[in-house]
């Protein structure tokens, strides 16, 4: 198939070049681009008769058909103006292939050369030093430069080897009659071989025959070749390369003139090459440029993350002719990798595909942290798939993925380029979630402080814990929190707050979950983490929907009097991963230090507020408390029009009693008197020790009948006390007196009451 090209603009020397590109029959001239076509037709008739006509009807001046053209492989630069020269300029940053009209001369107007055209050759290649504009097509230039050296020299085989600084060696940059497995596998090393001691003296070797092996250190024995010339490629005193060239039948092939035309070629070669990797890097670094510029630009907007992440694999796409971009982000916590975006038109599932490393290209690339790029000549362009780790500072943050067929056919660029995206790509990241996660840890913290004051605002418990479980679950992103806090009684760990789904069905398997993580934490004295519930031997049989748990102790004076566990992690952003973790881990132990400190001030104001109102001894209501209570049921008694009665039961001579026994003896024996009384009455009564030796009962919901009240309690008192094996106790003489009071016949007021059953006494013996 012939190489197919296209002028750009109509310039003198561009419609000029037509010709001779015609006369090669490996190359086309298919499209002339203009925005005037009048101008580009007298150009034409300027030129040669006959030309205009031939070509009238490629003249146009749309130029996407042009550079979509299936086989094009270059646009010859005949200085455009206006729209055509924006589209040209963006063509060479997309990396197609564009050259002047010079370099086209070189590389598609020649045919078969031969040693009768040296002199014409050696010209066109001294011009070709004046363009500032070469060819980004590098592998193009060497092989024509070879091509030349080749056909001018009448050699069978060629080789352009240029100096690898990275190995140290000189590598075989393109060949003619050297098969491709082999060409992979030559390396030279400075004074090794003929084209090594030609790179290390820089000079021009000519040998006839077989050559020495001592003289030139020969690695691999070539019975092909009888006569060779390698001349060192040499531009302002820097060694670049060597030009071989070789015959395989004749002796005495070369001659001197030979080995002279050939040091002149390399010369001008040398510079050639020399001028074309400086135009070709400075190429590069624009792209480099415009990549990260770009990349950074799309990195540092205000939408969130994920968002921003999916403009860059847009715009990697479409640097490489609309490709295809995916983005896969590491979850170190897993040992996976997360696809979570990607260039393609809507959105992912809502659970993001995962991969384990070493799975596919893609998990074997984070695994290895190596890239992987593959590609191949297809009819219609260029195949490329490129698989690059993500890396930073030697930390894998993700892989990029992008898959493309390009027109073009520098495959380098398109290498470069891709490069160039994931260089800036994986410190963008790398950078993007730091500030994302010190982001999101201000946030919490400052969420932290805000709940930690709606916390001590809290007027009872039941209020703090509720505030507890709830920021916990805001603060964490968990679907549910769990509270629980030592009982003194029972020293057992008891739920005191819940948030979350209120389905019971649900709550049992949840709970069971909970209070084994909760037996961990407290076990192991420190937090208790399960990044992944079903990977967890020990919880991996609760079946209850969790993936995810976090438990905390909680502490007083170094003892764990408690734990707050969060369970399972809902929405935010799609990066702050889908468990819990050791960010996550030490969130909740900087939520639960101020929550440790509030649970311990509300327990002691709770402890000191149960002193002000209850018997220290009995546990029962103190005066304070009888009090409050007996407004209450005034109050209730008063609206429903119902009869109350309080009593009051002292025990004469308890006093000095107590003062003779023991205080343990003296309080076995007032706790078993409050029993006694207890059982005597009914669940809603009201009994208070309101003194050493007085109990104070209240009766709503009464027939008024004191005398229905006082003589079963008495009996119970009395029998109390008949059953203690203390003999000082039958030898005490301890006498009951008991008072009472009927709301509201004989008063109005709690004052009025008590005063009331004050005043009455009745004694029993």
């Amino acid at each position: 198939m012939r190489k197919r090209l296209a002028i750009i603009g109509h310039s003198e020397e561009g419609i000029a070049l037509i010709p001779l590109l015609e006369a090669n029959p490996d190359s086309e001239v298919f499209a002339i681009l203009t925005t005037d076509p009048d101008a580009a037709m007298r150009a034409l008739r300027a030129i040669e008769p006959g030309l205009a006509e031939r070509f009238a009807e490629r003249l146009t001046t749309n130029p996407e058909p042009v550079f979509r053209a299936p086989g094009l492989v270059a646009l010859v630069d005949a200085q455009p103006e206006g729209d055509l020269r924006r589209a040209l300029d963006a063509a060479a940053d997309r990396g197609m292939h564009v050259t002047t009209p010079l370099i086209a001369k070189l590389l598609y107007a020649f045919g078969p050369i031969d040693a009768s055209r040296k002199p014409n050759l050696l010209h066109t290649l001294s011009e070709m030093l004046e363009s500032y504009d070469l060819t980004v097509d590098r592998d193009g230039l060497h092989g024509r430069i070879l091509q030349i050296a080749v056909g001018a020299t009448g050699a069978d085989r060629g080789s352009l080897m240029l100096f690898d600084e990275a190995s140290g060696q000189l590598r075989v940059e393109v060949a003619i009659g050297i098969e491709k497995e082999v060409l992979r596998k030559i390396r030279v090393a400075p004074g090794e071989g003929i084209a090594g001691r030609a790179y290390a003296t820089r000079r021009a070797i000519l040998v006839h025959g077989k050559a020495d092996h001592a003289r030139y250190e020969i690695v691999r024995e070539r019975d092909d070749v009888e006569s060779a010339i390698s001349a060192p490629l040499l531009y302002d005193g820097r060694l670049l390369g060597v030009l071989n060239l070789s015959h395989g039948r004749a002796r005495g092939a070369f001659d001197s003139e030979d080995l002279k035309f050939v040091e002149q070629l390399a010369a001008l070669n040398a510079r050639i090459i020399a001028r074309a990797q400086e135009y070709h890097e400075l190429r590069l670094d624009s792209m480099r440029l415009r990549a990260q510029s770009q990349v950074r630009s799309l990195l540092s907007g205000t939408e969130p993350l994920i968002e921003r992440l999916r403009d860059v694999c847009r715009f990697a796409a479409n640097e490489l002719d609309h490709g295809l971009c995916r983005l896969f982000m590491l979850d170190a916590l897993q040992g996976e990798l997360v696809l979570h975006c990607s260039s393609a038109k809507g959105r992912l599932l809502s659970a993001p595909a995962r991969f384990a490393l070493g799975e596919g290209i893609a998990g074997w690339v984070a695994e290895h942290h190596e890239p992987v790029m593959l590609s191949n000549s297809l009819p219609q362009g260029h195949g490329c798939l490129a698989v690059i780790p993500l890396l930073y500072r030697d930390e894998l943050v993700g892989v990029l993925s992008i898959e493309t067929v390009t027109s073009k056919n520098s495959t380098e660029l398109t290498s470069e380029r891709i490069r160039a995206i994931t260089d800036t790509l994986s410190e963008g990241i790398y950078e993007a979630l730091r500030e994302a996660r010190m982001e999101r840890e201000a946030i919490k913290l400052a969420a932290i402080a805000e709940s930690t004051s709606a916390m001590r605002r809290a007027t009872d418990a039941t209020e703090l814990y509720r505030a507890i479980t709830s920021a916990a679950a805001m603060i964490m992103e968990a679907e549910y929190a769990v509270l629980r806090l030592q009982d003194t009684t029972s020293s057992g760990f008891q739920i005191r707050s819940y948030f979350g789904s209120e389905d019971p069905d649900s709550q049992g398997p949840l709970f069971t979950l909970e209070k084994d993580l909760s037996i961990r934490a407290i076990q192991h004295q420190g937090p208790a983490l399960a990044s992944d519930v079903a990977s967890d031997p020990a919880l991996a049989a609760h079946d209850c929907g969790i993936e995810t748990a976090l438990s905390w102790p909680l502490r007083r004076g170094g003892r764990i009097i408690g734990t707050l566990s969060v369970l399972g992690k809902v929405g935010g952003e799609p990066l702050g991963g889908e468990y819990f973790d050791a960010l996550d881990e030490a969130l909740l132990g900087k939520l639960a230090e101020p929550v440790q400190q509030i649970i311990d001030q509300a327990q002691e104001r709770e402890s000191t507020r149960h002193h002000q109102r209850f018997d220290a001894v009995t546990g029962l209501a103190n005066i304070t408390m009888l009090r409050e209570r007996l407004e209450q049921e005034i109050s209730r008694s008063s609206q429903h029009e119902r009869k109350l009665v309080v009593v009051r039961l002292q025990l004469l001579g308890l006093d000095q009693l107590i003062s003779a026994q023991s205080a343990g003896e003296a309080d076995r024996l007032v706790i078993s008197i409050a029993q006694e009384l207890r059982g005597g009455l009914r669940d809603f009564d009201i009994l208070a020790r309101t003194s050493s030796d007085t109990f104070l009962i209240v009766v709503p919901e009464s027939d008024g009948d004191a005398s229905r009240i006082l003589g079963p309690l008495a009996r119970r008192v009395g029998e109390a006390i008949a059953r203690d094996d203390d003999a000082s106790l039958q030898q005490a003489g301890l006498r009951i007196e008991l008072g009472y009071a009927v709301y509201p016949d004989e008063g109005r007021t709690t004052g009025a009451l008590l005063k009331r059953a004050e005043s009455q006494r009745i004694t029993q013996d």
